[in-house]
């Protein structure tokens, strides 16, 4: 596994070394500027070449940003957006230093994005070798399932969507995040626990990316290997294999019309929410990474007659739409690769449910 090393150079010279000996220690090839030979490239893009490289990056913060280049980011937060959405990056965090302002604000960007995962605090040498040991470990553990399997996640997403495809005769989006590699996550007694049914249904109602209605009461339900949350016209259902599926009107509440019409707006709004709660549920289930990378598959069911506008075209006509009739009653669709690292579900859950909107707006008008 080929492992980069990323931090400001200056005065962590000490820390790179730990870190890179602790790859080393377990046969690692390690990445970092300080080895890179003669280039007649930039330092930049042999940098970020580097980070295109690794399987891993490590990322080391301590007190100081680092020289701000074109981009207004230091070299580690290019380094760092760049990562993001390549593969993992293991994050550690120095203790009792006074960090400077715009090294601060890089902190809190790492640690909102990362949510507590991967993530470790040193003071010395010795107590980060540990914790890039201990990190690494982990990483190969949850990697020794076996390859991810693109085709196996997108089969197993559609067959969930075909078989449940109760829509209560209204409008409705069903998201399903299948992860990978395929795996046992949560056992029959874990699937079982009632303070698991809990502190989901807990998330639900009352977090901040909450998906049920505080009004309607949740009935609880174990089926084969699922449980099932369910309210009226919203669910969410998760298995022993951590795959996550969420049904939510596609029908936005508006007092202008009483017209069959899917407002664009409110179905991307509808898919971003039950995307960074998917991501949520696996945060909570699977906090180790076993499952690396994810599949998520939408679907918009008993809508074959529905318009489709944007919240703009419906205020300006209220009181018409031009009617689906003759499109298909339910359309699915992906994205291209249809994989993503799982780091990136709740992080890009905007960006991804836009894309999946235009996907759905596409395929709906034909």
């Amino acid at each position: 596994m080929k492992v980069f090393i990323s931090s400001v150079v200056s005065g962590m010279e000490e820390y790179r070394d730990a870190a890179a000996r602790a790859a080393r220690t377990l046969k690692h090839e390690v990445l970092r500027s300080e080895d890179f030979g003669a280039s007649p490239t930039t330092p930049q893009r042999v940098c970020l070449a580097g980070v295109r490289e690794a399987d891993v990056v490590l990322l080391l913060i301590g007190h100081r940003y680092g020289t701000p280049q074109a981009s207004g980011l230091s070299p580690t937060h290019e380094e760092f957006r760049d990562a993001q959405e390549r593969g993992p990056i293991l994050v550690f965090v120095q203790k009792g230093v006074d960090r400077e302002e715009p090294q601060e604000a890089f902190l809190s960007e790492v640690q909102s994005w990362s949510s507590g995962l991967y993530t470790a605090s040193f003071t010395t040498s010795e107590d980060l070798r540990d914790a890039v040991n201990t990190a690494i470990h982990e990483l190969e553990m949850a990697r020794r399932a076996g390859p991810v399997d693109p085709t196996e996640m997108f089969s197993r997403a559609k067959g969930i969507l075909e078989r449940d495809r109760r829509g209560f005769g209204h409008a409705t989006l069903r998201l399903v995040v299948v992860g990978g590699p395929v795996q046992q996550v949560l056992r029959p007694a874990e699937l079982e626990r009632p303070d698991l049914a809990r502190e989901i249904n807990q998330q639900a109602l009352f977090g901040p990316g909450a998906i049920f209605e505080t009004e309607s009461g949740t009935k609880q339900e174990i089926s084969g290997d699922q449980l099932e949350l369910r309210q009226q016209r919203r669910s969410l259902t998760l298995d022993q294999l951590g795959t996550v599926s969420i049904q939510l009107p596609a029908e936005e509440d508006v007092d202008q019309s009483h017209l069959p019409v899917l407002v664009e707006e409110f179905i991307s709004e509808q898919v971003e929410a039950a995307l960074n709660f998917a991501g949520w549920v696996l945060d909570h289930i699977d906090s180790t990474h076993r499952l690396q990378e994810v599949a998520p598959v939408l679907s918009l069911s008993d809508a074959g007659y529905f318009g489709w506008k944007t919240r703009a075209e419906n205020r300006r006509s209220p009181n018409s739409v031009s009617m689906g009739i003759g499109t298909r009653d339910s359309v699915t669709v992906h994205l291209r690769p249809i994989t993503r690292r799982r780091e990136g579900l709740r992080k890009d859950a905007k960006r991804l449910a836009e894309d999946l909107t235009f996907l759905l707006r596409r395929e709906k008008r034909g």
